[in-house]
C-alpha cells in the first residue's frame, strides 16, 4: 500500500505542472495529520508498557490469570509504538521529499511499504488474539489456565512477528502479490474478531440474566466470589466492544483500499487518507485500555503525578536559587 500510495502522489504531481492543488488539498493536510499522530501515538505506548514494567502484579502470575493478556497487551503497545517511531515519520518524510522535488522518496517509500506489512498487520493479529483469548477466558473460564499460559501468549505473539517479517521481505520482490495476502489476514482478522466478539456478547447476555436472577432471589451482599468474579469477567468483556468498533473501522476501509489499488489501479487522491486511518487506531488503543484498564490506569496515574511532582520540585528549587 505504501508503494501504491506514492505513486498516487506522483501520477498527481506529474500529471500537471501546476501542481499546487493536489499539493494542498492532499499530500499537505495528510502530512499534518500524520505528524500529529507521531506524540500522540508515542506518549501511549510508553505509558502503557511503562505501567505494566513498574507494576509487578500485571507482569507475575495471580489468580485472576492477567499475565497472558498482558503479554498480548505489550505486544500489541510495542508494535503500536514502533508505527509512532518509524511508520508514521518514514510517510511524513516521503511527503516532503515529493514536494521538494527530491528523488530519495523511492527508497523511503519501499521501506514504507516494508514497516507497514510488519507492524500493523502485528497489531491487527495482536488485537484478533485479544479477542479470542477473551472468547476463551468466557467460555472455558474452569479450564481457561490450562488453555492460555504465559508460554503459550508468547508463542502467539513471536509467531506474529516472525511471519510479518518474512511478509514484508517478500514484500520487495512481490509487492503487489503481498498486498493480496495482506488482505486477506485483515479480513480473516476482522472475520474472526466479529465471530468472537459476537459469541462474547452471547455469552454476556445469559450471565447477565443468571447474575439477574440471582440477584433477586438473594441479597447482593451475598454473592459468592465466583459470582463477582463472573460480574467483572464480563464487564471487561463489554468493554472490548469498543476495541472491536475501533479496529473496524481503521482497517476495514484500508483493506477495500488495497484491494482496489491493486485490481484497478485508480487514481483516488482520497486513498491517502485510508493509511492515516489506520495509523489512528496506533495512537488509539493505548489509551481505550488507559482507560477501561483499572490497573493499567492507575499505573499511568502513578507515573504521571511522580512526573508532575518531580517537574514542581525542580521549578520550586530554582526559585529559591
Amino acid at each position: 500500500m505504501a508503494n501504491s500510495t506514492v505513486d498516487m502522489m506522483l501520477d498527481g504531481l506529474e500529471s500537471d505542472e501546476e501542481s499546487s492543488p493536489f499539493e494542498t488539498s492532499v499530500i499537505i493536510p495528510n502530512s499534518v495529520l500524520n505528524a500529529l499522530l507521531i506524540p500522540i501515538c508515542i506518549t501511549g505506548n510508553v505509558l502503557v508498557l511503562a505501567a505494566v514494567w513498574r507494576n509487578p502484579s500485571l507482569r507475575t502470575p495471580n489468580p485472576s490469570l492477567r499475565t497472558p493478556s498482558i503479554i498480548l497487551l505489550c505486544s500489541l503497545a510495542v508494535s503500536d509504538l514502533f508505527v509512532g517511531f518509524l511508520v508514521l515519520p518514514v510517510y511524513v518524510a516521503i511527503a516532503c521529499f515529493i514536494l521538494s522535488g527530491s528523488g530519495f522518496y523511492s527508497s523511503l517509500s519501499q521501506a514504507s511499504l516494508v514497516l507497514l506489512t510488519q507492524l500493523c498487520c502485528v497489531s491487527l493479529e495482536t488485537m484478533t488474539a485479544i479477542s479470542v483469548d477473551r472468547y476463551l477466558a468466557l467460555r472455558y473460564h474452569m479450564r481457561y489456565p490450562d488453555m492460555m499460559t504465559s508460554r503459550r501468549a508468547t508463542c502467539v505473539a513471536a509467531i506474529f512477528w516472525c511471519k510479518n517479517v518474512i511478509l514484508s521481505l517478500l514484500s520487495i520482490w512481490k509487492t503487489n502479490a503481498i498486498l493480496l495476502v495482506v488482505v486477506v489476514f485483515v479480513a480473516l482478522c476482522l472475520f474472526i474478531s466479529s465471530i468472537t466478539y459476537s459469541a462474547i456478547y452471547r455469552i454476556v447476555r445469559h450471565h447477565q440474566h443468571q447474575i439477574h436472577a440471582q440477584q433477586q432471589a438473594q441479597a447482593v451482599q451475598s454473592m459468592n466470589a465466583e459470582q463477582n468474579r463472573k460480574l467483572q469477567a464480563k464487564k471487561r468483556a463489554l468493554n472490548t466492544f469498543i476495541y472491536y468498533i475501533c479496529m473496524l473501522l481503521c482497517y476495514f476501509p484500508s483493506a477495500v483500499s488495497i484491494l482496489i489499488t491493486v485490481a484497478y489501479e485508480p487514481h483516488l487522491n482520497i486513498s491517502l487518507y485510508f493509511d492515516t486511518i489506520m495509523f489512528m487506531n496506533s495512537a488509539i488503543n493505548p489509551f481505550l485500555y488507559i482507560w477501561r484498564n483499572r490497573e493499567i490506569r492507575r499505573g499511568v496515574l502513578k507515573i504521571l503525578r511522580k512526573i508532575l511532582y518531580k517537574t514542581d520540585e525542580e521549578n520550586l528549587n530554582n526559585g529559591d536559587q
